[in-house]
Parts: C-alpha cells; sequence; structure tokens
C-alpha cells in the first residue's frame, strides 16, 4: 500500500482493512496511519534487500541501532524473517 501510494500518488488517500495493513475503499486513514504504514513498508524493504541484517538495515535507512530496534518492535518485524536460507 505504501508503495502504491508513493509511486502512483494515489488521489484517494490509503485506505484502512480490517487490520490496519490493507487497503479498504471508503475507509480513510489518518496522516499518523498512513506514516506508519508507509515506515513499516520501508522497514521491510530494507530488511529484505539486506537478507535480515541488522547492520547494512540500519545503514541503508540512516538509522541508530536502538531507533530501528524500537521500530522493528513496535511494527512487530524480526529480522530473521528476512534471511535468505543458505544451501550447502
Amino acid at each position: 500500500a505504501a508503495e502504491r501510494f508513493v509511486l502512483l500518488g494515489d488521489e484517494g488517500g490509503l485506505r484502512l482493512d480490517d487490520q490496519g495493513s490493507g487497503a479498504l475503499p471508503g475507509v480513510p486513514m489518518s496522516l499518523p496511519e498512513q506514516v506508519e504504514v508507509f515506515e513499516k513498508a520501508l522497514i521491510e524493504q530494507a530488511l529484505s534487500e539486506s537478507d535480515g541484517v541488522i547492520k547494512r538495515t540500519m545503514e541503508r535507512l540512516g538509522l541508530p541501532r536502538k531507533t530501528l530496534y524500537d521500530k522493528l518492535q513496535k511494527h512487530g518485524l524480526k529480522p530473521a524473517d528476512f534471511r535468505r536460507r543458505r544451501e550447502g
């Protein structure tokens, strides 16, 4: 939803689904809710691109370690979920 909002300029604003994470027509999200969705999407993207490695994620986002861990907890994100399984 956040990528669609940024890339396509969702003119109607983001919408909130039952879990508060997707889109549902007719239920506009407030600015703080939109910021939360966007922040979570950016962190997920950075974790994915960094293979779940905290140091690389911190560098990508320009965040101190403590701030990143606080945001991970706030959004219920676990770096291990973004680590690719090594074939060996």
